[in-house]
């Protein structure tokens, strides 16, 4: 069965079932509540939360960051990224992270698309690896950057990932 993944906009029709959205148990010290994801949107504009779609179903929920004082490598980013509990292991993570890979170099100006991640969260990492994104040495509130670089002068497609 294919599954037709979609970024929508988080609205007043799925707050609810976006908030309500969790983990498994063991990665809760990893990922932020999705009520809290959804809290700081409201008071950073740069900062916005999307529902992760399979049709009606609402499966998860992300968030990208805009920050065009940065310098130009550093200007788009994924601080938020999750799948509900009862939704992974079908492979809705990986196409997800590609549609948004597709959106955010959709871009003029994006360069490439940053992340960080907690070190002791392996599968996390290996997930991120697995989609392109590569380790840097830096690091961001203890937490190590991920970054997928974008070829100059593309855009990402996702036939392309």
């Amino acid at each position: 069965m294919e599954n037709k993944i979609e970024i929508r906009p988080v609205t007043q029709e799925n707050i609810r079932v976006c908030a309500k959205l969790e983990v498994a148990e063991n990665q809760k010290q990893f990922v932020a509540r999705n009520l809290a994801t959804i809290a700081w949107a409201y008071v950073d504009p740069k900062f916005t939360p999307y529902a992760i779609c399979d049709g009606d179903t609402v499966i998860g929920l992300l968030a990208v960051e805009y920050i065009p004082e940065n310098e130009p490598y550093d200007r788009h980013w994924v601080p938020r990224f999750m799948i509900g509990e009862q939704f992974q292991g079908r492979g809705y993570g990986k196409k997800a992270m590609k549609k948004v890979i597709e959106m955010i170099s959709a871009q003029e100006d994006c360069e490439r698309i940053r992340l960080s991640v907690v070190p002791e969260n392996e599968a996390a990492i290996h997930f991120y690896k697995s989609v392109g994104f590569i380790e840097t040495d830096e690091m961001l509130e203890d937490e190590r950057v991920m970054d997928y670089m974008l070829v100059p002068g593309t855009r990402t497609t996702s036939e392309q990932l």
